[in-house]
């Protein structure tokens, strides 16, 4: 950039309209199954009643034989169905006596009955055979399954790869969800207000809808505490244990909406009790392994650095690091530590130094918040922000077992509330799991949802020489199997790590600053090529992580078959190193010597603690949303041969820049909402940006990137599946078509908006990457709409845009039903000349500032608001 940034500031996107949104209607599609049993309603039905009275009679004999065996009796039972995944509604099983415990793929369910009868499942099979009404939707179940013949449901795959060994005597560590909605799942629906009603009836019976929903919300808190006393319990028959309690009750942080999580100790029959009888269990895990990467010792030339940090700016912004503890006088690092606050979670250890073996992994990532690319070797300078030290790992970088992710992280937001900006470059070793959010990610996502923070996580590494189990390969497997680099980074054992998949994080992941190529080894990867340890997305339910990238070094490789993996000091990052050391000799304070998505991340908490200190009063939600609008992939990923689907699945959105988060060029301008924008369901809020003629009538030659960002947060449901029901409302956005004019937007996005007869409805949409669904934009397979960031972005022709570009944000029900629930969200909107000589900035603002003036003179003559 020609001139600095800070020239250019980002202006004020302008709201013109807001109302009920026009949102599609129809009925799902039915599957052909369901067709074909609704044609043989005798069949179906009969053979459904026939395996649900098996059910039964097999509950009878249970509890006659857990009476015999002294074990407590189940006041419900569990039991799976298959039902149509295109068109059959889960909370449609309160009618059938069922409450739903989760959702899970293909269109299976995990339910459980307090009827032991299944009273109200064997009437509606009946209603369905005689064709009577009320039994219509058993046509949409396809199977009915006893709880207790399908574990594999609610064990992780890495559990019941190896369920059949569990030992009856052996004591077990292991993580559990337990759903507490009951039957009723949703609130009731609030009145309609009928058409000539008077206000003061309709207030009436909404006012009665709305001390029943607080009566509602009040039934979830007690049955959430009541299914806690029955866990615990159920699990003390067997002398088990609940390791995660303080002051004898699950933590807030361990709690959601629909469901609890907890850590317990408890025999191996007992273990296989739970997973069989505890009706309203649905996960459960092992805890997760951590692992680094493990490097040759390759130490950078020693040398003390001259250079002096000073303290930040008393009220600058603090970067709290949850890691493995802080060389806190560490001279490069000392005048940013906040020491008062530093506090250590590790039980019986109140350290909070790093003591991890070569060089610490803290204090690298303390280093690589403060100085992102070169550590100065002189002179002195102020940091950017305060660090603060949680210390949780041990120092072999293990997170012990009694430490339950979910509460310590509750515990660490809790006390540092100053901080809005956390990294958390740890992960597990294994891939994430897909079926549904892990409980580490989902408190990520619940605490995002209560508190105006950022969390940024590392993506996650692939072990250098061995894998880690059956599921996470190594990158020497990968290559010794002829899987060629980066192609075997799309395989499902490279999938990114727990928790990396939370929807509201910032995932990180790591891509090669530098090559090497020596006589007999190279480079693995070249420069800003994904490294060769990142982990990839996909992400759960096809989000695109890691959202971006950063560098975190890269491997070489020998010719050897298989080859020998190793690092070099010429592709590993520059850090900061703890000097700590066994044999009591100082190591240097500076080393390339680690490579990792460990490091990667730090480096956009930089970013983040930039915008922090740049725009103090904005929210977390901004900052996420500028640091992915100024990400671009990097010139190899643009080539015509390279397979761009599996470009966003190695680097997300792509590098960060940090001048284009905090400014623009002459030839850029980026508009974003300021303050706090919230939006209900069933709402489109419509925002405006006015380009002058000159730039529309410069002719085909000039391109113009357009570029959006929508980030938005809303409260997850742990049992349920997918964004529409994952969480509490759901957003996404659309935009003007070529040639649409305003008012066509506003008619095509509002309800109740007629456009007037001479307005311009424009022709197709403009040719998106992603596009708003699957298949709508030039990478298949994929989508801008599925998580809580959604960029998207193409290039036009200027003659192509209208004198106003319009951009809507809309609402969609998600699992809340209640009117007044509204979620927070971010836009950001940019347009650049591809030509860097051509300059938008000033012009497109000047236009921005003289729409708001006729605006004004608008609202003054006719006295509209």
């Amino acid at each position: 950039m020609v001139e600095g940034y800070e020239m250019f500031p980002h202006i004020p996107l302008r709201q013109t309209a807001e109302g009920t949104a026009n949102l599609p209607g129809g009925q799902p599609s039915k599957n052909p199954r369901t067709d074909v049993n609704k044609s043989n309603r005798g069949e179906h039905g009969s053979r459904l009643k026939g395996v649900a009275d098996s059910i039964v009679a097999d509950w009878e004999k249970a509890q006659e034989q857990r009476q015999e065996e002294g074990k407590p009796l189940l006041e419900a039972r569990r039991l799976t169905l298959q039902t149509d995944p295109e068109s059959f509604e889960p909370d449609k099983l309160k009618a059938y006596g069922i409450e739903v415990i989760s959702e899970l793929e293909n269109g299976y369910i995990i339910g459980a009955s307090a009827d032991l009868e299944l009273t109200k499942l064997q009437e509606k099979i009946e209603k369905f055979i005689n064709d009577e009404r009320g039994g219509g939707n058993v046509a949409e179940v396809w199977e009915l399954i006893d709880g207790i013949k399908s574990p594999e449901f609610i064990l992780s795959p890495e559990l019941w790869d190896h369920w059949d060994k569990v030992n009856d005597e052996q004591i077990y560590t292991i993580d559990v969800g337990i759903a507490c909605l009951g039957p009723q799942s949703k609130l009731s629906d609030p009145p309609k207000r009928k058409q000539n009603e008077n206000q003061d009836k309709y207030a009436k019976k909404f006012k009665n809808w709305s001390d029943k929903r607080d009566i509602q919300y009040q039934e979830w808190d007690k049955l959430s505490l009541k299914r806690q006393d029955e866990l615990e319990e159920f699990i003390s028959n067997y002398n088990g244990k609940l390791l995660s309690l303080i002051e004898d009750r699950i933590p807030e942080s361990a709690k959601l909406p629909d469901s609890f999580s907890c850590r317990i100790q408890i025999s191996g029959k007992g273990l296989k009790d739970l997973v069989y009888n505890f009706p309203y269990i649905f996960d459960v895990s092992e805890p997760d392994q951590f692992a680094e990467l493990v490097q040759p010792q390759s130490l950078s030339d020693g040398e003390d650095p001259h250079f002096q940090l000073e303290p930040p700016d008393k009220n600058a912004p603090k970067v709290c690091v949850i890691d493995s503890g802080i060389q806190e006088r560490h001279p490069l690092l000392k005048a940013a530590i906040d020491s008062e606050n530093s506090r250590s979670w590790l039980p019986g250890n109140q350290q909070t130094d790093d003591y991890v073996k070569d060089g610490g992994h803290g204090t690298r990532v303390a280093g690589a918040v403060l100085y992102p690319r070169i550590i100065p070797r002189t002179g002195k300078q102020p940091a950017i922000c305060w660090i603060q030290n949680a210390r949780v790992l041990d120092d072999n970088r293990k997170l012990p077992e009694n430490l339950f992710p979910p509460n310590m992280l509750g515990e660490i937001v809790e006390l540092y509330k100053g901080a809005r900006i956390f990294n958390h470059s740890i992960t597990g070793s294994l891939p994430c799991r897909t079926r549904y959010m892990s409980a580490w990610a989902a408190t990520i996502d619940q605490l995002t949802w209560q508190r105006d923070i950022l969390l940024i996580v590392a993506a996650g590494n692939l072990p250098l020489d061995s894998r880690i189990g059956p599921a996470r390969l190594s990158v020497k497997e990968h290559l010794a199997a002829n899987r060629p680099y980066p192609d075997y980074l799309l395989e499902a054992s490279c999938r990114i790590a727990n928790p990396a998949q939370s929807f509201q994080a910032l995932t990180v992941g790591s891509i090669a600053h530098n090559s090497y190529q020596a006589p007999s080894y190279s480079s693995i990867a070249q420069k800003d090529m994904p490294s060769a340890f990142s982990c990839s997305g996909l992400g759960i339910w096809d989000t695109i992580k890691p959202e971006v990238v950063e560098y975190g070094g890269d491997l070489v490789k020998d010719e050897g078959v298989p080859p020998k993996i190793t690092c070099n000091k010429s592709i590993c990052p520059e850090l900061v190193r703890s000097t700590f050391s066994d044999d009591g000799h100082p190591g240097p304070a500076i080393a390339s010597d680690k490579v990792g998505t460990s490091y990667a991340a730090p480096k956009v908490s930089h970013i983040a603690a930039r915008l922090a200190s740049e725009l103090p009063d904005e929210s977390c939600l901004l900052y996420r949303a500028l640091i992915v609008q100024s990400a671009r992939w990097p010139e190899w990923a643009m080539a015509g041969n390279v397979e761009q689907l599996h470009v966003l699945r190695q680097i997300g959105y792509g590098i960060p820049n940090i001048e284009r988060c905090l400014g623009n060029a002459p030839n850029r301008i980026a508009m974003i909402t300021r303050g706090e924008r919230r939006i209900k369901a069933r709402q489109a809020q419509i925002y405006e940006v006015k380009l002058p003629n000159s730039l529309r009538s410069q002719g085909d030659e000039l391109e113009i990137l357009v570029e959006v960002t929508l980030s938005y947060k809303a409260q997850p449901r742990r049992t349920r599946r997918h964004r529409r029901k994952y969480l509490s409302t759901w957003l996404d956005w659309d935009c003007s078509k070529r040639g649409e004019d305003p008012e066509s937007f506003h008619a095509r996005l509002l309800k109740d908006r007629d456009a007037p007869e001479d307005a311009e409805p424009g022709e197709d949409i403009f040719k998106w990457t992603l596009g708003k669904q699957k298949n709508h934009g030039k990478i298949k397979d994929v989508s801008r709409g599925a998580g809580t960031i959604q960029k998207d972005w193409t290039v036009v022709k200027s003659f192509e845009l209208r004198e106003s570009f319009c951009i809507a944000v809309v609402g969609h029900q998600g699992w809340n039903n209640d009117p007044d629930a509204s979620v927070p969200y971010s836009l950001v909107v940019s347009f650049e000349a591809i030509q860097a000589n051509v300059p938008i900035y000033q012009e497109i603002s000047l236009a921005q500032v003289q729409m708001e003036v006729v605006d004004r003179v608008e609202i003054q003559s006719t006295g509209r608001i």
